[in-house]
């Protein structure tokens, strides 16, 4: 009698020790690895988890997912990733029970998805008083209908992002002017993919939001007629556009809000160097497309960067513009450099920038500029190389270099290659699996020699999640027999050197 009486006392213990400690495991990987325990552990987490994300092809039973996780306040839904179009993934039973259950819901962000104008009323006239996040993104079949119900019923909304839908019906701004009109809160507004077409909407949507807009991020839209916006929206941090020049003269006395701390633009003329040139040193993230400068007014524009930590350049400085990067921007984490380059300036660049997390560059690679990057990027956790001349086989294989990067990078979770035949053998492929232990994205173009790399590989990467395979010597037996042995995979795409296009998903995969 006295032990069963312990045995409850412990439970009890038990659950309350639980209770104060799971809520404080937030990473998903942990919180799925105490879910599986015991059955104690797996309801207490389904009552305490906040922040989910479901892969709707994998899970298409909404119903049983609220009654698991009935305060879920953050969801993310995502389809599958866009080079798997022959999925038509629905959003409808969620929205329908989004609209009956999830009554805790505060955040939504659907990605890869097909969704509908009725499916966006549905959502607004249920949840968009409660609703403070809606992001939308790479999704279709929905119109500027569908986005009018989002502008009058979700007016709480702190974040409103719609990016990358290019199927979408835009037929016209009303519903942009209704959501100026009706939002008071909004802090951050992307609508990254649509023509703009009057500024006077995000003048009057910046003159309502004054004390709370902080990132303003639109698609084709006059720069010169943001200035009465940019007087309005003081707090803002946060600048992105595509610059369409009308008249440069406009732009003679231009300014940008005090406290911009990221700015991007995809056409930056000459005649905004100097409203640039004072904000410099404050910019944390800087965006650049086509930009009309010379070599050294882009290479000053980089010293005058000192806290910078993201920057996206299609610079034509070459390896000058990489050593400059080096030298000065020593806070550094992301750069995507689409100008031409060689190892000598990625050398360079790995020693000075030290802190880089995530690198995406075309150049000239050799292996001693892999093994550079190995020894002295140790944060790296998104790499991706193309290499620039096809017609350079001196340099390759580059098997030693891949090596000792992977040996060096240990937190790398996504790797692109993009070489030419010859550029990876199957011994690589063999590393690959052995030393990339976090990898969780892994895009290779021609690289082996047989199936037998391809084996190799799939016996390694227990992390691995998307695979995608372009030119490589792959037959499609083998890929279908054995790349899901890796028990995590999910997705695989395969193009072949004769252009047979191989797109897989696990069928038994479950949340």
């Amino acid at each position: 009698m006295a032990s069963t009486k312990g045995k409850l006392e412990k439970t009890k213990v038990g659950e309350e020790v639980l209770d104060l400690v799971i809520p404080y495991i937030h990473h998903i990987e942990d919180r799925n690895s105490v879910s599986l325990v015991s059955r104690m552990f797996y309801e207490i987490d389904g009552i305490t988890r906040k922040h989910l994300t479901v892969h709707t092809l994998y899970y298409p039973n909404p119903a049983s997912l609220s009654k698991r996780f009935p305060f879920i306040e953050a969801l993310t839904l995502k389809g599958p990733p866009s080079n798997f179009c022959l999925y038509d993934i629905q959003i409808t039973p969620w929205i329908e029970q989004l609209a009956l259950e999830f009554r805790c819901l505060k955040e939504l962000h659907m990605r890869h998805l097909v969704v509908h104008d009725e499916d966006l009323e549905t959502l607004a006239r249920t949840r968009g008083k409660d609703l403070r996040s809606l992001k939308i993104q790479k999704c279709e079949g929905f119109s500027t209908d569908g986005l009018r119900h989002v502008s009058k019923y979700c007016n709480q909304l702190r974040t409103f992002c719609l990016r990358y839908s290019y199927d979408t019906r835009v037929k016209d701004g009303i519903w942009l002017h209704q959501l100026a009109l009706n939002s008071t809160v909004l802090e951050r507004f992307h609508v990254t993919n649509m023509d703009i077409p009057n500024a006077q909407d995000l003048i009057l949507l910046a003159n309502n939001c004054c004390n709370s807009l902080i990132s303003l991020k639109v698609g084709k839209c006059y720069l010169s007629k943001l200035g009465d916006a940019f007087r309005y929206a003081v707090r803002l941090e946060q600048f992105c556009s595509v610059y369409i020049s009308d008249e440069e003269s406009e732009l003679v006395g231009f300014r940008f809000p005090p406290n911009i701390r990221s700015f991007s633009i995809m056409e930056f003329p000459v005649t905004l160097y100097s409203s640039v040139l004072p904000l410099l040193n404050q910019i944390r993230k800087l965006k650049l497309g086509f930009v009309g400068l010379d070599e050294d007014q882009q290479c000053l524009l980089f010293e005058r960067c000192p806290n910078l930590e993201v920057l996206y350049t299609r610079d034509e400085c070459g390896d000058r513009g990489l050593h400059v990067i080096g030298k000065f921007c020593k806070k550094l984490r992301k750069l995507t450099h689409h100008g031409l380059v060689t190892h000598v300036g990625l050398i360079a660049l790995a020693k000075g920038c030290t802190k880089l997390e995530c690198l995406k560059v075309r150049l000239d690679i050799s292996n001693e500029a892999m093994e550079c990057v190995g020894t002295h990027l140790k944060n790296l956790r998104d790499f991706r190389i193309w290499l620039s001349k096809e017609d350079d086989i001196t340099i390759l294989p580059l098997d030693y270099g891949v090596k000792a990067m992977l040996m060096g990078c240990s937190k790398l979770e996504r790797l692109d290659i993009s070489l030419q035949h010859g550029g990876l053998t199957d011994v690589v492929l063999e590393d690959i699996g052995k030393y990339g232990v976090n990898l969780r994205s892994l895009r290779l173009e021609c690289v082996g020699n047989s199936n037998a790399g391809l084996v190799k590989l799939s016996q390694g990467c227990q992390k691995l999640r998307e695979l995608k395979l372009l030119g490589c010597p792959f037959s499609e037996q083998v890929v279908t027999s054995y790349v899901f042995n890796i028990r995590s995979l999910r997705y695989v795409c395969g193009y072949s050197s004769d252009c047979t296009t191989l797109a897989l998903t696990r069928p038994d995969f479950q949340l």
